[in-house]
């Protein structure tokens, strides 16, 4: 299982979750290392993909269950790995995705890209 992972659980990690099943055609999840259980983004700046999507908080038994770890800053990723050493290995980043809390729906739309775009090279150089 991959799981991604963001400080929230509203809009990165679930879209990149959605964009790395959507490609790779098997699940992935995320959760937040400091969720609110079961919030969700505003409905004014939510992409249809997260209509569904109610936050997670990251639990110990995700991180064991998971076969990678996967980020959204390096922030995080050091984080989880000082937590939670016996998942070093499976801990990683993806580039540094700005948070577009508070950036309107442009800004909701230009991370949105990002991810979109971040997962896609994760893809290709998971098959290259």
């Amino acid at each position: 299982m991959i799981l991604f992972v963001d400080y929230n659980d509203v809009f990165r990690a679930p879209l990149a979750a959605a964009f790395y099943t959507q490609s790779h055609r098997k699940p992935a999840h995320s959760a937040g290392v400091y969720a609110d259980e079961g919030a969700q983004l505003g409905a004014a700046v939510r992409p249809k993909l997260l209509d569904t999507h109610r936050a997670r908080c990251l639990s110990a038994s995700m991180l064991a269950k998971a076969d990678a770890v996967w980020c959204v800053t390096a922030a995080i990723a050091r984080h989880l790995t000082e937590e939670h050493p016996e998942a070093r290995q499976k801990i990683h980043a993806l580039p540094d995705i700005p948070d577009p809390t508070g950036s309107g729906k442009a800004g909701y739309a230009q991370c949105e890209q990002q991810i979109c775009r971040i997962i896609e090279e994760m893809m290709e150089c998971q098959y290259t």
